[in-house]
């Protein structure tokens, strides 16, 4: 609990970001040495996919498809390492890889801001159901949709999904299922009635990802651990068939139980790490990839330019990397002592930056933070020396291991003790932060153009709920929740909500961001994609199920295949 002197500080400070925002407002509309390239072994060629020896499922009004050419049409890709497992959900897991991967294998209600009319019939707002509710939304589900095991999609994975999002630390937009206030099913669990105590106009952006409840414990308590190995199974164009962790390939195959309209092109999908752009250059010389979508190193757009037959970009985001300070901290609970620690650190931002990704091109560093003052009375040297300032990183993740040690390495030079806590962000989340065991953490946070994602870094946690989600740095007021539970069942603009969260984050010195991701994207021979050329292209690997090999393509001109 904060003292009385604090929140009035705290109060005054909140007014001066509250005037900011109001004329924002005024304003807008509102490594490892790598060894030689690894051969991807074919796959063998059953009769049918893994999860298919059942009859599929159809409805009266589908035909059959022509028969295929006997020949699998396969892709290989080169990704970004995995950093944990496969769940998108969870702060600790998501990358661009397991990002593209839950696009292709998991269900979404809404698509790019567009109802998915494949697994939906409709989501539309109907007249509230029940007492005490101001909004209420209707899910209708096809009634042929069906997981890969041939299991009905049903209201039960929306309820898994709401549940565990709410119960589970580190997650990203935790916010938007903690404004859920209830879920009911009917015809079957079909039909999905989700009701909400207060306005909730970002509703379109929920129920992304469905993961299939009925592999999963009861309630989510397994939500954290439950896709660390594999996605059990699918309700997307394709299924994951075989995880080869010692390897880094991922084989994706066709999912033979997909209802909608336009199942995949291609029989198989391999996905292999890639740990260095020598690597990647082998793979796209040996022909045993044709598109890459990868994190650049110093020289890896140079390296993959020179490969014959190749088009490069570079994709920005939608991560950034950050240094989150944290309220209940012993040493920076204090406004004053954030302050000091942050001026120690901004000057040194490019230093970390750079340090952090390994490399010094293709770098786009975050929005440098406003000049930070200097503090009158310096206590950070006194105060650590007795405890340790602690920071807090994910040892799965390289990129903030190495900012959190040169972090630590900055503050040893200025005199202040600090050390390094390698620990997976679910301990930091649920433990070591709210505890105070941890001052800081050093993390990715998901930038989506959404005021719901903005607003869940500041956002209090539900009453009763001690573990932290989007919100890291635990700082919580009466007057920051109130302002943006307005914004969000007033359904302001998302400039506006996250130029407001960003002043008072600077304000309260909250927050140090140093790395946007960037991440370069080749397109090699052997597979033919729907834009064409590498510059028009406006999605990269989850478009994937669109793909034809070229192999495929010469076939399919001449007859063979469909």
């Amino acid at each position: 609990m904060k003292t009385a002197g604090i929140r009035a500080a705290t109060t005054a400070r909140l007014a001066i970001a509250t005037l900011g925002a109001a004329a924002v407002l005024l304003t807008s509309a509102c490594v490892a040495q790598p060894g030689p390239a690894p051969t991807v072994e074919p796959e063998p060629t059953p009769s049918t996919s893994p999860a298919s020896s059942a009859e599929p499922t159809t409805s009266a009004s589908e035909t059959p498809t022509t028969p295929r050419d006997s020949r699998r049409s396969s892709i290989s890709v080169g990704v970004a390492p995995l950093l944990n497992g496969f769940n998108p959900h969870l702060l600790s897991d998501n990358n661009a890889t397991v990002e593209s991967i839950a696009k292709l294998v998991l269900p979404s209600v809404f698509r790019d801001g567009q109802l998915d009319t494949d697994l939906m019939v409709s989501a539309q707002e109907v007249e509230p159901v029940g007492a005490g509710y101001a909004q209420t939304v209707r899910y209708v589900i096809s009634p042929t949709a069906q997981w890969s095991d041939g299991t009905p999609i049903t209201g039960a994975d929306f309820i898994y999904l709401w549940e565990s999002m709410t119960r589970t630390p580190a997650v990203i937009d935790r916010a938007g299922y903690a404004a859920v206030s209830d879920v009911r099913t009917s015809d079957g669990g079909k039909t999905v009635h989700v009701s909400f105590a207060e306005p909730f106009p970002e509703w379109r952006e929920l129920f992304t990802h469905l993961l299939p409840s009925h592999l999963a414990a009861p309630g989510g308590e397994d939500f954290a651990t439950v896709l660390f190995d594999t996605i059990p199974a699918s309700a997307g164009r394709f299924m994951v068939a075989k995880v080869d962790r010692a390897r880094g390939v991922f084989t994706l195959h066709r999912n033979d139980r997909y209802w909608g309209q336009a199942p995949a092109r291609t029989d198989v999908l391999s996905l292999i790490e890639v740990q260095s752009s020598v690597q990647g250059s082998d793979l796209l010389r040996s022909g045993q990839v044709s598109f890459l979508d990868v994190v650049p190193s110093e020289v890896a757009v140079q390296s993959y330019d020179l490969v014959p037959g190749t088009e490069t970009r570079m994709i920005t985001g939608p991560r950034q990397l950050e240094l989150t300070l944290s309220t209940a901290s012993p040493v920076l609970a204090e406004h004053q002592r954030r302050r000091e620690l942050l001026g120690l650190l901004a000057p040194e931002t490019g230093t970390i930056t750079r340090l952090a990704a390994g490399r010094s091109a293709d770098v786009l560093p975050a929005p440098p933070l406003p000049a930070v003052p200097e503090v009158e009375n310096p206590q950070l040297l006194q105060l650590t020396a007795q405890q340790p300032l602690r920071i807090g990183a994910d040892p799965a993740d390289a990129t903030a291991t190495a900012a959190a040690r040169t972090v630590r390495d900055i503050l040893v030079n200025n005199g202040v003790t600090a050390e390094v806590v390698s620990t997976d962000l679910p301990n930091l989340a649920s433990t070591l932060l709210p505890e105070g065991e941890a001052d800081v953490v050093v993390s990715w946070r998901h930038l989506d153009d959404t005021a719901l994602s903005a607003a869940d870094t500041l956002l209090c946690p539900p009453r009763g709920d001690s573990f932290r989600a989007g919100n890291l740095s635990g700082y919580c007021t009466p007057e920051t929740d109130a302002w943006l539970t307005d914004a969000l069942t007033q359904g302001w603009a998302p400039a506006d909500v996250s130029a407001w969260v960003e002043r008072v984050t600077d304000v309260e010195h909250l927050r140090l961001p140093l790395l946007v991701e960037q991440r370069v994207a080749v397109l090699g021979e052997g597979i033919v994609v729907p834009d064409g050329e590498l510059s028009e292209w406006q999605k990269g690997l989850e478009t994937a199920a669109t793909w034809r090999s070229a192999d495929t393509s010469t076939r399919n001109e001449q007859g063979s295949i469909p």
